[in-house]
């Protein structure tokens, strides 16, 4: 398994829109990125154990992970209606993580891919239409893997 810090740098790295990347939607590209290794590979990227909270998924593992890596730096700034934001950059001389393997970085890339391109009410009802999400109660945890299963008709991977 990938670190979580691993793929949140890889993430940064990656995503177009740098100033997007609050702490709230890096932590759910994480979510989409342990979601579709599930559903592809049979497993998460990451160790985290998701839960869900309020309207989605949410833990505080990737915010913690970043916040103690020297490889970020978390930016304290205002979205569009004023309210406060944490921002995440990498360091511009970081070079990419080495913790991923080829298929991590292909899901990673695809799940970029796929919401670099939404804005935020868009990507929000994108997470929110997970199966974990729809599929489970509000304060439970998300077992990620097991959801995916379900979906295939209860095969899991190997």
């Amino acid at each position: 398994m990938a670190s979580i810090s691993d793929v949140a740098a890889y993430i940064c790295m990656k995503y177009p829109h740098k100033s997007e990347l609050s702490k709230t939607r890096l932590t759910k590209l994480v979510y989409l990125a342990d979601w579709k290794a599930a559903q592809q590979i049979g497993r998460q990227i990451t160790d985290i154990e998701w839960y869900f909270h309020n309207f989605g998924p949410y833990v505080e593992d990737v915010y913690d992970s970043v916040r103690n890596d020297s490889r970020f730096e978390i930016v304290n700034t205002e979205n569009y209606y004023g309210d406060r934001k944490l921002e995440i950059h990498i360091k511009d001389d970081i070079r990419p993580p080495h913790g991923l393997d080829k298929t991590e970085i292909d899901i990673i890339d695809s799940v970029v891919k796929e919401t670099s391109n939404m804005y935020w009410n868009s990507f929000i009802q994108h997470v929110y239409s997970t199966d974990p999400i729809e599929n489970s109660n509000r304060y439970q945890p998300l077992d990620l893997v097991l959801h995916a299963a379900r979906a295939r008709g209860g095969a899991l991977l190997d």
